[in-house]
């Protein structure tokens, strides 16, 4: 079960902290995406626009702020449905170890960046797409190196979880073999002269 090799000899106990990270930029990356894609800011901004528009000030105000609309909600809201369910299980499955999580992760990854970058463009226009872009770039490219650090490939090389129970039975196991030498409590016949 435990392929270690020369340069990793012992399984890992603990799931590495880049692994965590991946996992957590991930779900940062999907909130993100859903955010974007559903355009949930420009939806309540379109309908308080059409609420204010008799508020004189408020109406001009709003004139002058343009923004898009986002992708529209038959199209969004199915994805949504049926991208969620693979996302959290890759997401779950990265903390396991399994190598068809970290295969759908190198995938889910860029192609949530490159769809998020065209939604904000979409929704809130090019420039600040331009400036948010750098922010889906950072979030991917942290993604893809902690799954490619030294210890996340370990992990993935170990199957994750499996090897860590296995060795810790065995070393509970070789922990009970081990003969206990016990120090006596009572004083020796030389000590007791002594005190007397």
């Amino acid at each position: 079960m435990n392929r270690s090799t020369a340069y990793d000899p012992e399984a890992l106990y603990d799931k590495p902290h880049s692994v965590d990270l991946a996992q957590v930029m991930m779900v940062f990356e999907y909130f993100m995406l859903v955010s974007t894609t559903i355009g949930l800011g420009p939806r309540i901004f379109n309908w308080l626009k059409g609420e204010t528009s008799d508020v004189p000030v408020i109406a001009d105000l709003e004139a002058k702020i343009d923004i898009g609309t986002s992708f529209p909600l038959v199209i969004v809201l199915p994805l949504v449905v049926v991208l969620t369910v693979p996302y959290v299980m890759a997401v779950l499955d990265l903390g396991r170890g399994r190598h068809w999580a970290r295969a759908a992760a190198f995938v889910f990854v860029p192609a949530g960046a490159v769809i998020g970058v065209v939604s904000v463009g979409r929704t809130y226009g090019q420039v600040l797409a331009l400036v948010v872009a750098p922010l889906w770039i950072a979030v991917g490219l942290t993604v893809l190196f902690a799954l490619t650090s030294h210890t996340a490939r370990q992990w993935f090389r170990q199957g994750g979880w499996d090897p860590w129970y296995l060795r810790y039975e065995i070393d509970q196991m070789r922990r009970r073999r081990r003969p206990v030498r016990r120090r006596r409590r009572g004083r020796s016949l030389d000590q007791i002269e002594d005190a007397d």
